[in-house]
């Protein structure tokens, strides 16, 4: 059974599919370095260690949320956008914390100080260490500590979540500038973005050591900025081309195609490192290849179950180490670790149905129920205000 598709754009189910996609290649690439997996090392570098999935996530929630909030923040305003993302993103930041609660236990007070090492990057001043590391994901400010002490204990792979708070405080101002700019001049700015991307890599590559160069290329705020300036730019393209209502068949296959094959050479080559800087771009036109296909020529992506594996795919982002670590524990290794896998993606889809959907609406309705509770004080304020003043 397929998934309606929207000829206005109102719903783009191959969007939320890949998300799965992507995310399930985390996984296999994770699982595989934690020993639960015994994956070829071809696959593995294929895969890049499941980067480029995390560039795709960057380039798509820059899709994702001009495509929602264009019109919305001109007219809600940036606090709701704000407390929509804080919504959206922290109940499962918590969940995941929580989740590493018994490994952290584990490793503080059993006798593997080489797991330890592994799995946290830690063996002098453990505690110090694990308490920062804690304070910064709770705050969202891990991404921006270029160390493996802060960005590995607890759940490292919220230290994509660190970035996208970044590019969420970012969002209104920048979307507002580049909607402002015309597309020719908004395209060659994206270019030469891409460009001063490049040279910061090169800088950060040939200047520092590879142990602080490493994190500030994969994980630093400023260094991913441009996948999700990406998204922005994609986006835009793609209301404009929906707005002049062409045909966007030829062009959405000639985008998909094209991106896919470049992203399989990609891959196969890797030309560079890191292979995720040549691929965000491409990412960006396949995401704009499948908003604009409005026949549903790739049935696969418009699944239902692969739509809600997709929904579900940023809680299992979340808990599948937590979960990795915990069946390790166990004694999961690579002749089982599939169940392992198995068990991260239903507990993905079960931890979205009764954990973040519901904790995404009750915190939006607290914000809602404030902030009405506010303008109700203050239109009573004003009230008394007036009549006094009548009275006087």
């Amino acid at each position: 059974m397929h998934a309606p598709i929207s000829s206005s754009g109102g719903s783009l189910p191959a969007l939320t599919s890949i998300r799965f996609l992507a995310a399930i290649t985390v996984v296999v690439s994770h699982y595989s370095e934690l020993g639960l997996l015994n994956l070829p090392r071809e696959i593995f570098e294929f895969f890049d260690g499941g980067r480029p999935a995390v560039s795709l996530f960057f380039v798509l929630s820059g899709f994702i949320l001009t495509f929602t909030y264009r019109d919305q923040l001109a007219i809600k305003g940036n606090a709701a956008f704000y407390q929509a993302r804080f919504a959206r993103i922290y109940p499962v930041v918590l969940l995941g914390l929580v989740l590493c609660v018994p490994t952290t236990l584990y490793l503080l007070h059993g006798d593997n100080p080489s797991l330890l090492l592994q799995w946290y990057a830690v063996k002098s001043s453990v505690h110090l260490a694990i308490g920062a590391s804690l304070l910064c994901q709770l705050l969202l400010l891990n991404a921006w500590f270029p160390f493996a002490a802060i960005n590995q204990p607890w759940n490292g792979p919220s230290d994509s979540v660190s970035c996208e708070a970044f590019f969420y405080l970012l969002f209104p101002l920048m979307l507002r500038k580049m909607l402002s700019v015309p597309i020719a001049r908004l395209t060659l700015a994206c270019v030469g973005f891409f460009l001063l991307q490049g040279l910061w890599i090169l800088f950060l590559q040939t200047c520092l050591p590879a142990s602080r160069s490493g994190f500030l290329i994969v994980g630093l705020p400023l260094t991913r900025l441009f996948e999700f300036v990406a998204g922005i730019y994609a986006a835009i393209l793609f209301l404009q081309l929906r707005e002049a209502r062409a045909d966007r068949h030829a062009l959405a296959l000639k985008l998909i195609s094209g991106s896919l094959i470049a992203l399989v050479v990609l891959a196969l080559w890797h030309p560079i490192s890191p292979a995720f800087y040549l691929a965000s771009p491409l990412f960006a036109a396949l995401i704009l290849g499948l908003a604009l296909m409005d026949r549903p020529v790739i049935n696969f992506l418009n699944q239902r179950i692969l739509i809600k594996l997709g929904e579900a795919s940023y809680s299992l982002y979340l808990i599948h180490v937590p979960i990795a670590y915990l069946a390790y524990i166990a004694g999961f290794r690579q002749s089982n670790g599939w169940l392992a896998v198995v068990f991260a993606v239903a507990a993905s889809v079960v931890v979205f149905r009764f954990y973040e959907e519901p904790m995404r609406k009750r915190i939006r309705a607290g914000f809602s129920h404030a902030a009405t509770s506010g303008d109700t004080i203050n239109t009573n304020d004003n009230q008394a205000t007036a009549t006094v003043q009548r009275r006087s």
